[in-house]
């Protein structure tokens, strides 16, 4: 009798764990997704499952949105930096052609200062000839020892003899000598003026040259542009399918992208390269004139060419001058130019970095 009742115990307690065991299968089967799909003479499993058309599209316009990203995110650096750069040479241009304005200024007063000079030493030389004993005419081509040994006694004679007009003549000699040393400051002032006028355009030439080349910024943008409609044609496949873009959120998004994306001109980019180029031809330019002009300023201002008061002497002088004067207004008209297209530029890169930005914001 007891063994029956283990019999009977034994029985049921083989039947509570069959059947929990058997709830536990039957709850992983509920669990498990069911996929469609067979198995090959390999072994493996293949999904049967067919994507539907809306699928593909869908996938499709994914895949191109994320080369929009790729081509499209990052645009706005570039452009920043190249406005950054438009600035920097704004600012050495515009320095260069204030350092020119005032080298022509020192220039044109040197110029008149120097026809102080020769005004007063004609006046000097009839002063002391008027009462015979020397000629007015030869008296400024005298060398130093000439002057002291024919001039310098009829000068003392005459104070000796308290005549007025040797105190005329001192006065008028003492303010020469302040007028002379005015004129070569004026110089030394143009010259300096001139070689930083100079420096900034050599600066601003390498500036230009080093970011002329925008050949990679040409391929990013047409290469944005062209993912940006590869996506406009995705978009329109997608809605051919049957894919409704309103109630699609990503549909959504990408509208805003396709929106707001691929607005970038790549003729503006040429623009820019076109436009650098024309900066460092200006750089160049004003370069090469203001060292022409720092040569024939510091040559000017020598005593040597100073102190020649032959014909020739003087006509040299006087070329030099012109010539370093020109070469300062020169540089102020290609220091404007050049400005001038610099600002250009940081107005067509600020344009094109907001539009960047304003597709990136939705990507």
């Amino acid at each position: 009798m007891r063994r029956m009742y283990f019999t009977i115990f034994m029985i049921a307690c083989t039947a509570f764990v069959i059947n929990v065991h058997a709830e536990e299968f039957i709850d992983q089967i509920d669990d498990t997704e069911i996929v469609a799909g067979h198995y090959g003479e390999d072994g493996l499993f293949y999904d049967d499952y067919i994507p539907s058309p809306a699928d593909d599209a869908l996938d499709d316009m994914y895949d191109v949105y994320d080369a929009v990203q790729t081509f499209c995110g990052g645009l706005s650096a570039d452009l920043s930096e190249l406005s950054g750069i438009s600035i920097a040479n704004t600012v050495v241009t515009g320095v260069g052609t204030v350092a020119a304005g005032g080298a022509l200024a020192t220039g044109i007063a040197k110029a008149n200062t120097d026809k102080k000079v020769d005004k007063m030493s004609t006046q000097i030389a009839e002063t002391l000839c008027k009462n015979g004993g020397c000629d007015a005419d030869t008296i400024e081509t005298m060398s130093d020892q000439e002057f002291a040994e024919k001039i310098l006694p009829l000068l003392v004679l005459g104070v000796q003899s308290e005549n007025p007009d040797a105190a005329s003549v001192i006065a008028m000699k003492l303010e020469q000598d302040r007028a002379i040393a005015k004129s070569k400051r004026l110089g030394n002032w143009r010259t300096g003026l001139l070689a930083g006028s100079t420096a900034t355009n050599i600066a601003s030439a390498i500036l230009a040259g080093l970011n002329r080349d925008q050949s990679e910024l040409v391929m990013r943008v047409t290469a944005c542009n062209q993912a940006v409609q590869k996506l406009k044609d995705a978009n329109q496949a997608a809605i051919a399918v049957g894919v409704n873009p309103i109630d699609n959120p990503y549909m959504q998004g990408f509208r805003e992208t396709m929106d707001k994306c691929g607005t970038l001109n790549v003729a503006d980019v040429e623009k820019i390269e076109k436009q650098m180029t024309v900066v460092l031809g200006t750089g160049v330019a004003g370069g090469v004139v203001g060292a022409v002009g720092v040569g024939t300023s510091a040559a000017a201002n020598t005593d040597k060419i100073r102190n020649d008061n032959t014909d020739a002497g003087k006509k040299k002088e006087k070329t030099l001058n012109t010539v370093a004067n020109i070469a300062s207004g020169t540089n102020v008209v290609i220091g404007a130019v050049g400005t001038g297209f610099n600002i250009s530029l940081i107005n067509l890169t600020k344009k094109m970095m907001r539009a960047a930005q304003q597709c990136e914001e939705t990507l």
